[in-house]
């Protein structure tokens, strides 16, 4: 007998995560992880067999028109139990009367990402960089869901940024600021969400109600990681807030941490800051010992991409995150 089981309880759905993850569910991420799981009201279904779990998917959602689903991962990665656990995903989200499905994203997406994972990327083992049997997307393929974003992180060894890349460009205009505590940051939270919503194209947002959860993640970051590793650009003539770049800790190597957030307002852009503020983070990186990085890259955002490649950072992985419309396939 093959069947869904439907479990509610947070505490329970915690232990059950791993089965949809590859990524360590350290006990001291818990905290963090249940709050995403309350906050969304998340729901585990449970594939069954001989009542043996044999499958796992998260569900949770942010308003009644997008189900989420996250930590999808069947036994043996077997292409059967794959097919119908997608099949019992699309039945519950038609039952509660959802327009579209979108995943994977699995909160907290600062520990563990988003995506299934393509064929031939590194499975080392990162924050943030799930790995899966390529089967898994090929499959979310063949039944019918469309990519809707493809990321490719560019990782590896760096150094500091070449002079000339710096030396080519003035930023009189600017001033790059690095705060020396975590009160400092927490004082500009309204100012780099409204930074974040003027800049990111809506298929960069991957976290629903991203601002919602960001006392959440910004708790992670605080245990794990150094304000030196967040770079701020203000405009001298208005104080205004204008840019960013974001190193997220990797709490598996502290030699390392993933560039998660690179925004800078549009009319500012294609002016070299972007060079500068790199140079600042990874000299303050350098200084603490870390010398390797990972980005998550839009496919279609050139300018990290050259930055990165630049930088002597390569592709080593990409993650693919799907979507299917309910409404024309009833």
């Amino acid at each position: 007998m093959k069947g869904i089981k439907i479990v509610q309880n947070p505490q329970k759905i915690l232990n059950l995560l791993h089965m949809g993850i590859n990524i360590q569910l350290w006990p001291e991420f818990e905290k963090y992880i249940l709050f995403d799981l309350k906050h969304f009201n998340a729901q585990s279904l449970l594939l069954m067999e001989n009542d043996n779990p044999t499958g796992h998917v998260l569900v949770f959602y942010n308003d009644q028109k997008t189900l989420f689903f996250g930590f999808f991962g069947v036994s043996g990665n077997a292409k059967d139990r794959i097919e119908l656990l997608i099949e019992k995903l699309v039945q519950f989200a038609h039952a509660n009367g959802f327009e579209m499905l979108h995943g994977p994203v699995n909160i907290p997406t600062i520990i563990f990402g988003w995506g299934f994972m393509e064929e031939g990327s590194s499975t080392t083992h990162f924050v943030h960089k799930p790995v899966n049997s390529p089967l898994y997307p090929n499959v979310f393929r063949q039944r019918g869901f469309i990519e809707a974003l493809k990321e490719n992180s560019f990782e590896g060894v760096f150094g500091n940024v070449p002079p000339e890349y710096l030396e080519e460009h003035a930023i009189d205009d600017y001033e790059l600021v690095v705060f020396d505590t975590w009160e400092a940051i927490a004082n500009i939270k309204l100012e780099f969400l409204k930074l974040n919503v003027r800049n990111l194209p809506p298929k960069s947002v991957v976290t629903p109600s991203s601002a919602s959860v960001f006392d959440n993640y910004f708790e992670f970051i605080k245990q794990y990681g150094d304000p030196s590793m967040m770079v701020f650009a203000r405009l001298k003539e208005t104080n205004k807030l204008i840019g960013c770049f974001v190193g997220t800790p990797n709490p598996f190597d502290k030699t390392s941490f993933v560039l998660l957030t690179i925004v800078l307002d549009k009319k500012h852009r294609s002016k070299g800051l972007s060079w500068w503020m790199v140079d600042k983070l990874f000299t303050n990186s350098l200084k603490r010992g870390i010398n390797y990085c990972t980005t998550f890259v839009g496919s279609h955002v050139d300018s990290t991409r050259e930055m990165s490649q630049k930088m002597g950072l390569q592709l080593l992985r990409t993650h693919t995150v799907f979507s299917y419309l309910l409404q024309n396939n009833v």
